[in-house]
């Protein structure tokens, strides 16, 4: 059992390498661009970056999804060529039928040089989309944190360039965002041998077929996620401007850093859940690696609540300062984003796709409920409260339908204390210094609350540095 957390936390930690990385390079982008960007300029970014994040799932089936799962089940080179090749041929037709659309995106304003960098953009992400999952799939987890980090360096340096001094604005940003695809999918190309899967030949119908109907319930389930997770940034730019839509996709920049954790996790977690799907120690696996999840998801957030608003402030321009009022029902959803993702899991494990639909869908649900009902009374903060109420939600359908795939032993009341301690220090951000008082009276109460945890995993991280210098020394 505990090679399954070595290789769990092995992962993981090659993972945060990548991540933390290329994710600190992007927030310190942060303070450059909402210096020069106007607030409707990063509006304009933030719904065109969403429209990709949005339309990519859907015009491609939500292949990577069916190209990392198969090749997980280490099947023979042919059998792995097929998967990538055929990935790559409904990708490239679902963006040629993307260009059925041309008309529709010229009505809405969007043509020229600002149209050639979306498709340019959009068939890019296809490409990179599908190394990518194939790299992590065949566990060459090192050069798929690498190519993170070159992705995101090359893309804050054209940033620099590009928007900051020759001052491209959208464009600049665009153009800046195709260079570091095209270099990252290049790196994965190069060296992780991916030309020997691209086999015209290898394409196979019912290869295809076969990975459809394993990713095809997974798109309504990658729109759900996206409602959650995006679509306030349309209701807010229909009710308020894109000025509104600016501001808050600032503020969902700085959960970021809290996410950070969660998508490290669940990198390495999708991997070793899959692997220990049929072990007989399945249940004491899930169950410690759950609340080692909520625990530190936990820790990150009291801690981040205690600087956030000074944090934001001096991270970004006079015009975005503001934003830090969003940020505390954003950080919330973050935290109910994780968990629902680590039940999520379940569905792929079990290669029961269907059910992650039905349990995003009510999220999805719930998430436009709450944006119509209070953006036009609230503005701006209805966006971040419904993205928590969302994610929240759709946790606990997880919660109750996974438990047909796997069993989660959870000590409920731990767990609630701990939900309570997060919100009441997230909402202390909003009180100044006797918020600050009550926060850091959160943050130890937590401490003392799950002590043992933290101190097993503590114990268990210096076990494992100390092991490897000893095998350095002994060299």
């Amino acid at each position: 059992m505990n090679s399954n957390y070595r290789t769990l936390g092995k992962n993981t930690m090659i993972f945060a390498l990548g991540t933390f990385g290329s994710k600190a390079i992007v927030f310190l982008m942060l303070p450059v661009f909402t210096r020069v960007l106007t607030q409707a300029d990063y509006g304009k970014i933030d719904i065109i970056t969403t429209s990709i994040s949005l339309l990519l799932p859907l015009v491609t089936l939500n292949i990577v999804e069916a190209v990392f799962r198969f090749t997980l089940d280490k099947g023979t080179m042919e059998q792995k060529q097929a998967i990538f090749s055929s990935a790559l041929t409904i990708g490239t037709a679902g963006f040629l039928f993307l260009l059925l659309f041309i008309p529709v995106f010229i009505h809405f304003g969007v043509s020229g040089s600002l149209l050639a960098a979306f498709l340019i953009l959009f068939y890019l992400d296809i490409i990179h989309g599908v190394t990518k999952v194939l790299v992590r799939a065949e566990q060459k987890l090192k050069l798929f944190a690498m190519s993170d980090i070159i992705h995101t360096a090359v893309f804050a340096s054209m940033g620099i360039l590009l928007v900051a001094i020759l001052r491209l604005g959208v464009i600049g940003y665009l153009l800046s965002q195709i260079i570091a695809v095209t270099v990252s999918t290049v790196v994965l190309f190069l060296f992780g041998s991916v030309g020997k899967y691209v086999i015209v030949s290898a394409v196979r119908v019912m290869q295809i077929k076969e990975m459809a109907r394993y990713s095809l319930p997974l798109v309504p389930n990658a729109l759900a996620w996206w409602i959650m997770s995006a679509s306030d940034r349309y209701m807010l730019a229909f009710f308020l401007g894109f000025s509104s839509t600016g501001i808050y996709a600032v503020a969902h920049k700085f959960p970021m850093l809290l996410s950070i954790l969660n998508t490290v996790f669940y990198q390495a977690w999708q991997i070793s859940s899959i692997d220990q799907y049929n072990s007989p120690e399945r249940q004491t696996f899930y169950s410690n690696t759950f609340r080692i999840l909520y625990t530190f998801m936990f820790l990150g957030t009291i801690l981040f609540s205690i600087v956030l608003k000074p944090f934001v402030t001096l991270m970004t321009g006079t015009g975005f300062q503001e934003s830090w009022r969003f940020v505390p029902f954003l950080i919330l959803g973050t935290v109910f984003h994780s968990f629902s993702q680590f039940f999520g899991v379940g569905y792929l494990a079990a290669k029961k796709t269907g059910g992650a639909f039905r349990t995003s869908g009510i999220g999805a649900a719930a998430n436009i409920g709450v944006n119509l009902l209070l953006i036009p009374i609230i503005g701006i903060q209805a966006a971040s409260i419904s993205t928590a109420i969302a994610f929240f939600v759709m946790w606990i359908a997880r919660l109750i339908e996974t438990r047909k795939y796997f069993t989660v032993t959870i000590n409920w009341t731990r767990l609630s204390l701990g939900i309570t301690l997060v919100v009441v220090s997230l909402m202390m951000a909003y009180f100044g210094i006797t918020g600050t008082v009550i926060q850091s009276i959160c943050l130890l109460s937590f401490l003392i609350l799950e002590k043992r945890t933290l101190k097993a995993m503590l114990k268990k991280l210096l076990t494992v540095l100390t092991g490897k210098r000893r095998r350095k020394d002994l060299r």
